[in-house]
């Protein structure tokens, strides 16, 4: 309040802005909690990235069980897509009746794996009858269904979208990329950046003392997986690690005789269907680089006359790989 003196004596009024404070002040209490609510829940409920600028998104938790898909909804809340997962609930948790059957019949891990480490007479019994092929198919269909078909994702996209079906450049995948906008590689867990290949493999797979396989297996069965899988598992280096040089998606050979038409007839001998050779001391190996004028990759050390050239260029990287590309071509 302020006053002025006039010739009729003072006159005092009000100041708007001390006027504005009492109105303020006289707030109920309920008013006060309410927008006391508002301000905390712009803060905490939705949930800020490390910078405290934006909400995170509820998906980087990847709160969806059993296949759901999680669908953001709004700024702070989801909601997960259980359709055909057979699992219902929030996050696609609870068990429909023929799932919880499943569930209790499914064997264990470990139970499973001793099975087929132990038993011997009863496996001499399998591969010496058709029992065999009758459990190879049903391993290969229970595999193979695991896969959706059509495909669903693939790495240019996070959501379910045609284009994994009809754009056969793209890698497809089974579960949706990280969202892009998560504050971390792997989501709301970890580092802010991955760790460095080189440092995780000398840490986790780096043996520093020889340990023999249970099944008896060795080195050469991952090397053998490894050049069957380049068929369909060969990345397209001069455009992105998203894309993919097998078009076919499929068993097409051509680890074995070139991905493009140019290379097939570089490396084919045009002739009974047989591909080019050299024989060294009574063997026969694939032909050199030199001879054929295809493009291999090659350590540097490795001498020009030794370059051996082969269907997949990167196979001259791995010896086991190059071996298994002339094991095919001496049978053949």
């Amino acid at each position: 309040m302020f006053c002025d003196y006039s010739g009729e004596g003072y006159v005092c009024r009000t100041s708007v802005r001390v006027g504005l404070w009492n109105r303020v002040l006289k707030m109920s209490t309920s008013a006060w909690s309410f927008a006391l609510f508002l301000l905390l829940r712009g803060q905490f409920c939705c949930g800020n990235d490390e910078s405290g600028s934006k909400p995170i998104n509820p998906c980087c938790h990847y709160p969806c069980e059993n296949w759901g898909v999680c669908m953001r909804i709004g700024l702070d809340d989801y909601d997960c897509d259980c359709t055909r997962t057979g699992y219902y609930g929030k996050n696609c948790s609870i068990p429909e009746f023929w799932s919880r059957i499943h569930d209790l019949l499914r064997p264990n891990p470990d139970v499973v794996n001793y099975i087929l480490t132990h038993f011997k007479w009863l496996w001499d019994i399998v591969n010496a009858t058709r029992l065999r092929d009758w459990l190879m198919g049903l391993v290969l269909t229970v595999r193979s269904d695991l896969i959706p078909n059509p495909p669903t994702y693939n790495t240019k996209y996070d959501y379910l979208n045609w284009e994994a079906y009809s754009n056969i450049t793209f890698y497809t995948r089974i579960l949706p990329p990280i969202p892009q906008d998560c504050p971390a590689p792997m989501g709301v867990k970890g580092k802010p950046e991955l760790p460095d290949p080189d440092e995780l493999a000398n840490k986790l797979m780096l043996r520093r003392k020889f340990r023999p396989e249970p099944r008896g297996t060795n080195l050469m069965f991952g090397f053998f997986a490894q050049h069957f899988t380049h068929q369909f598992f060969k990345t397209n280096h001069k455009i992105g690690s998203e894309f993919t040089l097998a078009l076919g998606h499929g068993v097409d050979a051509a680890h074995i005789y070139g991905y493009s038409m140019d290379r097939q007839l570089k490396l084919r001998l045009l002739k009974d269907g047989k591909l080019k050779y050299q024989v060294i001391d009574g063997e026969v190996y694939p032909p050199t680089v030199a001879e054929t004028d295809v493009s291999m990759i090659y350590p540097p050390h490795v001498p020009e006359e030794q370059r051996l050239a082969i269907g997949e260029d990167r196979f001259g990287l791995l010896p086991g790989l190059t071996m298994y590309a002339t094991l095919w071509l001496q049978i053949y």
